[in-house]
């Protein structure tokens, strides 16, 4: 019966079920790609292929490159991040002590004064000392995995925070990438309007000259007037606009504004990849980090359904203790004061009001509305992917466009300055042009930037770099 019992326990102790569900990951919706039509409609897609690491060197920008490595390695939010991802990990190791004994030493050291008395008889009280010290050895037989769902649910809340550490990443390089190119096209749009107000300037004095020699009415000058102070406004906001991304591009790097060293940065400097990222819908939902802390919140609150049923099932507690027990110090661990002792106990829960068994309900109840999050997840992912496939593919017929009339422009300006040095046409008809040609860059340097904006916003769409399940 003492063997049976024993191999009982053993394999209590080596392969224990577990109660709860074992968690698998979601069925993700099985769909043929992102947007009703063709998701590489008016796009060069690449074939399917790993995404890299550092995905933003696909811009070829050097000058990013080192902007992105400075705010990863400097900002608070990856700190944030690590700290909480260290955090997570200490706890699961924490909580693998739960699976071991517990062993604890034990002493203590009285003296104490009675009297024969309380004994009912007579006499002088007595004075005695009385030293104690021993070990102590504690395990709770984890027979219905109690102990071990709740280890699982500690490491899948330490893979979702992985998970944020990573999204934390991808997040920030596309907003230093997507702040920076914004920032280009500002200050390009300051210089514009420079060269705007200047035009603007001189066509000004010109109608006044001839509104002075009253060859032109009046309302001509005061047309003119207008158009420079529309111009002037203009400015005014483009260089508020081109300071305000150096602040935002500042505190995304994790630098005060006051202190930051930001590169210059022209549209220039960013250069489109030939061909865009492609990730098809199943393999997005494993690679997005969003989608992946979703999962592993939906594995932890499987796992606490497992906690709440073993908590109403019986458990077993093993117990042991070893010491010595003198009232003498000099005495200690000498013969005749060793003490040990074993132990063995159940407790069953009875009778609980319902406490125990609604805990598990809720925990059912949880784990259903992550598993509802997940799917949430994944299907705003499915939509960012198509918002930003069909942005991009209207930007990029925008920005073709867009840089095919800031050319013509450009051409333009320069034939009306050949022929105002020839003496064909007025520095007022020079001044048009340029502000038509200066009005076209204006346009296309923000369509480039909106361009460059969707091919970042696709990578970090996309999920960023390949993972591995965790």
């Amino acid at each position: 019966m003492i063997r049976r019992a024993a191999t009982v326990i053993a394999l209590a102790l080596l392969g224990g079920c577990a109660v709860g569900p074992d968690s698998h990951a979601p069925l993700a919706p099985v769909v043929p790609g992102y947007r009703a039509g063709p998701d590489g409609a008016g796009l060069e897609l690449a074939p399917q292929g790993a995404i890299a690491a550092d995905w933003w060197q696909a811009l070829q920008s050097p000058a990013l490159n080192r902007l992105i490595a400075h705010g990863l390695a400097n900002s608070p939010d990856i700190a944030t991040a690590q700290a909480r991802l260290r955090s997570a990990q200490a706890q699961l190791r924490s909580g693998y002590g739960a699976l071991f004994p517990q062993i604890t030493a034990e002493g203590s050291a009285d003296r104490a004064r009675y009297s024969e008395s309380r004994f009912g008889q007579s006499g002088p009280a007595q004075v005695f000392s009385l030293f104690t010290p021993g070990v102590a050895v504690g395990y709770v037989i984890d027979l219905f995995g109690g102990n071990r769902r709740m280890v699982e649910g500690l490491r899948a809340n330490a893979a979702a925070q992985a998970e944020t550490l990573r999204a934390t990443r991808l997040a920030l390089a596309g907003n230093i990438a997507a702040a920076a190119v914004a920032r280009a096209a500002f200050h390009q749009q300051v210089e514009a309007w420079q060269a705007i107000v200047a035009a603007q300037h001189l066509q000004w004095q010109a109608a006044r000259a001839h509104s002075a020699a009253g060859t032109q009415p009046l309302a001509a000058e005061l047309a003119s007037t207008a158009a420079l102070d529309s111009a002037l406004a203009n400015l005014a906001a483009a260089r508020v606009r081109a300071e305000q991304a150096d602040d935002q591009l500042a505190v995304l790097v994790g630098d005060p504004p006051a202190l930051a060293q930001l590169p210059a940065l022209t549209l220039a400097d960013f250069a489109l990849p030939a061909q865009l990222p492609q990730r098809l819908p199943a393999d997005m939902v494993r690679q997005r980090p969003d989608i992946r802390i979703a999962e592993a919140q939906a594995h932890a609150a499987s796992a606490q359904i497992g906690v709440a049923s073993a908590a109403m099932l019986p458990q077993i507690t093993l117990s042991a203790g070893t010491g010595s027990s003198t009232n003498s110090f000099a005495a200690l661990f000498g013969p005749g004061t060793g003490v040990w002792s074993l132990g063995a106990g159940i407790a069953a829960p009875l009778f609980d009001g319902g406490t125990l068994i609604n805990r598990r309900n809720a925990a059912r109840a949880d784990y259903q509305a992550a598993l509802a999050q997940w799917r949430k997840t994944v299907i705003a992912a499915f939509g960012q992917v198509a918002d930003v496939l069909t942005s991009t593919a209207g930007d990029r017929a925008a920005d073709a466009v867009a840089a095919d009339a800031a050319a013509s422009s450009d051409r333009a300006e320069a034939l009306a300055r050949v022929n105002y040095q020839a003496g064909l046409v007025s520095g007022a008809d020079l001044a048009t042009a340029t502000i038509a040609a200066q009005t076209a860059r204006i346009a296309a340097d923000s369509a480039r930037s909106a361009h460059v904006q969707d091919v970042i916003a696709l990578y970090v769409a996309l999920g960023g770099a390949d993972q591995t399940k965790p």
